[in-house]
Formats: C-alpha cells, sequence, structure tokens
C-alpha cells in the first residue's frame, strides 16, 4: 500500500468479497422468499383442506346438536397438526364448540408471524343437502413457518460466513455457479407454486453451500409433498368411516339416516310410500359367549351379505351397531310389500353359517316394519314403530321356541 492508497489485491479482493456476500445474501433473500411463498401456499391450503374435512366431520354433530361430539373429532382431527384454535359455528353465527390447542411451541410468535405474512384462517362452510347450517373456521399456529424461518435463517447466515473464503479463491466462478443453481431454484419454487409439481426437485449444484440449500429444498419440498399425500389419505379414510361400517361394509347409522331423512323428503313431495325395517339377530350374545366373537363377526358378516342380496340398488341395507341391521325400501306399495321382504330374510336365514374354524351357527333375526306415512311421519317416530315391532317379534318367536321345547 503506497500512499495511503489500497492495492490492486486488496481493491479485488474487497470487491470479490463485496460481491459473493451480495450474491449470497441475494439467494438467501430469494431462497426465504419463494419458501415463504410456498409454504404460505401450502398452510393456507392445508388449513382449507383440513376445513373441509372437518366440517364434513361435524356435520351430524351440528344436525343432532351433539357439542361433546364435535369436540371429541376436533381433538382428534387436530391434535398434532399446525392449528392453534378452531371454531365451529352453528347456523345463526354463534359459536357451536371451540378448540384451543392448548400449547405453543413458538411461544406465540409463530401465530402472529401466520397472520403477517396473510395466512387467513381456513374456512369452510357445513352443509346438509345444500343448506348451509354452520361453519369452520381454523387459525394456524405458524409453527411450520417458524420453523422454516429459523432454518433459512441459518443456511443464510451460514453462506455469509464462508462467502469471503469462497469469494476470494474463485469469485467469478462462483457467480456462474451460483446463478444456475439459482435459477433451478426458482424455476422448482414457482413449478410448485402454480402448478403443485411437488415431485420436482432441484438438481444438485457444484458448491457445496448451494448444493446443501438444494438438499434442504429438497427434503422440505419431500416433507410438503408426504403431508399433502398423507392429508389426502387421511381424508379418504375419514370419508370411508364416516359412511360405512367397518365389520360389514355396509351403511353404518350416520349414513343410512341421511339417506332416510333424504328419503322421507323424497316421499313426501312425490306422495310415494316408503318401508323401514329393524332387525336383531337372535341369540347373538349366545354365540359370542360360546363361540367367541371371530364367530360372531363371521355370523354378522353373513347375514349382512344375504341382506344386502335380497334388495334392489335402490333399497339401502345398514348396521346401525351390534347386531341390529335396518333396510330401507323406497319406494314401496305398502305394508304387503315390505312383509314380503321380511318373509326373503327369514327364508335366507335358513341355511346354516359355518366359520374357518368349522363351527356351524344357524342365524336368526327378528324383523320390524313400519312404513311411511302409515306408522310415522319422521324418521324418529318409523325408527322407534321398527324398533317396537322388532321387539315385538322377537317375544313371539321366544315364546313359539318355548312351545316347540315343550
Amino acid at each position: 500500500m503506497r500512499g495511503g492508497n489500497a492495492s490492486l489485491h486488496a481493491v479485488i479482493r474487497r470487491a470479490h468479497l463485496r460481491m459473493a456476500g451480495m450474491a449470497i445474501a441475494l439467494a438467501g433473500a430469494l431462497l426465504l422468499l419463494v419458501g415463504v411463498v410456498v409454504l404460505r401456499f401450502y398452510l393456507l391450503n392445508n388449513l382449507q383442506l383440513m376445513a373441509r374435512s372437518l366440517a364434513y366431520t361435524v356435520e351430524a354433530s351440528l344436525v343432532f346438536n351433539d357439542r361433546d361430539e364435535a369436540g371429541q373429532m376436533l381433538e382428534q382431527l387436530l391434535r398434532g397438526e399446525d392449528v392453534a384454535r378452531a371454531q365451529v359455528f352453528d347456523a345463526q353465527g354463534q359459536v357451536f364448540v371451540h378448540w384451543s390447542s392448548g400449547k405453543s411451541a413458538t411461544g406465540g410468535v409463530g401465530e402472529v408471524l401466520a397472520a403477517v405474512i396473510g395466512i387467513k384462517p381456513g374456512e369452510a362452510e357445513v352443509s346438509q343437502d345444500g343448506k348451509p347450517i354452520g361453519r369452520v373456521l381454523l387459525y394456524s399456529d405458524g409453527a411450520g413457518f417458524v420453523h422454516f424461518l429459523y432454518a433459512g435463517l441459518a443456511v443464510l447466515a451460514l453462506c455469509l460466513g464462508i462467502s469471503g473464503y469462497v469469494g476470494m479463491r474463485q469469485s467469478r466462478r462462483m457467480m456462474a455457479d451460483i446463478a444456475e443453481p439459482l435459477q433451478q431454484l426458482a424455476r422448482v419454487a414457482r413449478a410448485v407454486r402454480r402448478d403443485r409439481s411437488m415431485d420436482q426437485r432441484v438438481p444438485p449444484a457444484r458448491i457445496a453451500e448451494l448444493h446443501e440449500l438444494g438438499d434442504d429444498f429438497n427434503a422440505l419440498l419431500s416433507e410438503l409433498q408426504m403431508r399433502h399425500e398423507r392429508l389426502q389419505q387421511q381424508n379418504s379414510v375419514l370419508e370411508l368411516q364416516a359412511l360405512r361400517d367397518g365389520l360389514t361394509g355396509l351403511a353404518n347409522r350416520v349414513y343410512f339416516e341421511q339417506r332416510l331423512q333424504q328419503a322421507l323428503r323424497d316421499a313426501h313431495d312425490a306422495g310415494h310410500k316408503l318401508a323401514v325395517l329393524f332387525l336383531d339377530n337372535d341369540r347373538f350374545k349366545h354365540v359370542n359367549d360360546v363361540h367367541g366373537h371371530a364367530a360372531g363377526d363371521a355370523l354378522l358378516k353373513a347375514v349382512a351379505d344375504r341382506l344386502q342380496s335380497l334388495v334392489r340398488e335402490s333399497d339401502m341395507v345398514a348396521r346401525l351397531g351390534g347386531d341390529e341391521f335396518s333396510i330401507l325400501l323406497y319406494p314401496v306399495g305398502g305394508v304387503a310389500d315390505a312383509q314380503f321382504v321380511a318373509n326373503k330374510i327369514q327364508e335366507a336365514m335358513r341355511d346354516p353359517v359355518i366359520t374357518g374354524n368349522g363351527v356351524l351357527l344357524n342365524p336368526s333375526v327378528s324383523v320390524g316394519i313400519a312404513v311411511f306415512p302409515q306408522h310415522g311421519q319422521d324418521m324418529e317416530s318409523l325408527m322407534d314403530y321398527a324398533d317396537q315391532a322388532m321387539y315385538e317379534a322377537k317375544l313371539a318367536r321366544r315364546a313359539e321356541h318355548s312351545l316347540l321345547e315343550e
């Protein structure tokens, strides 16, 4: 250095350091910005997806005004998810049930940052047969964003720390090596943000720091893809569980009651009749006690298959729970048609059931019949009438068996 002037080497070194520092800073800022945009997009869609799933799940709770069931569903579905609070409103806009995670892994910072970057609450309308009966609001706790922000800042700080050494050695080459990986990062980020192509990955870079950054970005994309696929699988499972009985594959009580309500409306408008058959397996407890629950399950499956084979495509067979089944016949001509189906059911139960262990079981059911509008104008009255008719049929069968034994 002469006369206070810096040497060419020093000037070039400082210039290289500035260029390297600026390049790394810009790269990190761009990556963080892209990551925030992608993560915000994902969190918004994730909240909205969970809100729609919850709207479908709590529909029955809103219909039957079961706050405890709704609260249990929220606890089961949202515990462990990135949700701080959830609210379910009824048709009048009043809070039906409120859920809070009860913990804040980020000390409340995540929820504030989520609001700052514009992560609006996930909202979905709860409807029944096209009529709104409430809505669901989900608030993100921002945990995923905070973790990403910390990781991004750490990576950025690391890149800035080593930029001096890399800049002095290969500043020109470094600039070329930075440009291409950044373009790849931006291309993948745009593909993910615009086209939701979460299978896109950033190719390896020659610079170790950018390679590591790309690996982190790829790992984030992999995590987002897995979570997206897991949510889809969970939604499929929840939808199946909400409509079907796990043992027999028949419709469950919720699905049956929905179909019955719809059929009642159609029958009322069209002036048609419908029938509800309520069935209870005779001596089912005896089968479980003597032969075990596996034999009882085999009996229920066999009864379910036989019932399903006897009805039309427009009818519905459902397992209400335990050893109880119900059949919706719509339309029907009257009691005679329903009694004809009940007689077919009794005939179908004459053949024994042989389990996988070779146990011989003799299925037997008691059937109660209720016809709309003769025996009831709504679901509750029809079900009660059919239940009482089934109970009377069961008493009659017991009395018949007692006479035969004498």
